[in-house]
């Protein structure tokens, strides 16, 4: 399976505007990133590729004063892979978290350590949105309970909330590869009470959740916020990132218009988590 490549050049843009670029690219196809001093490597499948999306892109960003320019060549899918995986460091979160790859050495483990195969699903730690949710979490009793993880990704929250006692996880993401390497990575982290299911919500038939986490994109919060509202348990906790300050408004009444109460909003570097309850 063949990818493209792309370089973009970043060292004029800060720390927000990167994370902006990284973010549109993302809705757009782009499945893999990985930062250097002055360039982000930026990957893509090329049959999925559209030139007319980027140019779009490219206006779009233009209009917020980021000055987004790339060259691009193809690669192998293997090859992306190798990049991907120098490029990435163990993360650990609040001194509590500690996410690394299988390739890493083990003698920095803490008590509570992921093992993540750092393949091209989402969910590695090192985003803004992933940390935002895992801090979400540890202020969260999962003991016992029973957790929806929708857009799993790699599977980092299922294992987390394995991992803090829920006696029940069930992740779901529509993407093949996301689908496979959560399955791997739950494996791995021998959290045997999660389950892992391709597809969207309707997969989840007339279960209910004691906990529902969702770090997606704004739009799809805003589409299928009702949808996780019925599949939440009365007195149930949400927990949703994935989107922006300048989004936030939309998330929130999309929670409104469901009847779930507000409770809290974390903000980290333009990046929001938002934690509501069902009444």
């Amino acid at each position: 399976m063949a990818y493209l490549e792309f370089e973009i050049p970043v060292r004029a843009l800060s720390r927000e505007q990167r994370e902006i670029v990284t973010s549109k690219m993302s809705m757009i196809g782009f499945e893999g990133f990985v930062e250097g001093d002055h360039f982000y490597m930026a990957y893509i499948e090329e049959s999925i590729y559209s030139g007319d999306q980027l140019n779009l892109l490219t206006d779009e960003l233009a209009e917020m004063g980021i000055r987004f320019s790339y060259h691009y060549h193809q690669v192998e899918d293997q090859n992306w892979n190798e990049t991907w995986e120098s490029g990435f460091q163990p993360v650990l979160i609040d001194g509590k978290v500690l996410v690394r790859a299988p390739f890493h050495d083990a003698g920095q483990d803490i008590p509570c350590t992921l093992i993540i195969e750092p393949k091209m699903s989402f969910g590695t730690g090192h985003h803004f949105t992933t940390r935002l949710m895992v801090r979400a979490m540890l202020n969260v009793s999962l003991n016992g309970k029973r957790v929806l993880d929708m857009g799993c990704g790699t599977g980092v929250l299922s294992i987390l909330a394995s991992k803090s006692g829920a006696s029940r996880v069930l992740g779901v993401d529509h993407d093949q590869w996301a689908y496979e390497n959560a399955l791997e990575n739950v494996e791995r982290n021998e959290t045997s009470s999660v389950e892992i299911r391709l597809g969207e919500v309707e997969v989840l038939g007339q279960e209910e959740f004691d906990l529902i986490l969702a770090n997606i994109t704004r739009n799809v919060l805003v589409n299928d916020m009702s949808a996780y509202e019925q599949h939440l348990s009365a007195q149930g906790t949400m927990i949703v990132s994935g989107f922006l300050a300048e989004d936030v408004q939309h998330v929130l009444n999309a929670g409104y218009q469901c009847g779930i109460s507000h409770l809290s909003t974390v903000e980290d570097n333009n990046w929001i988590c938002l934690t509501f309850k069902k009444s």
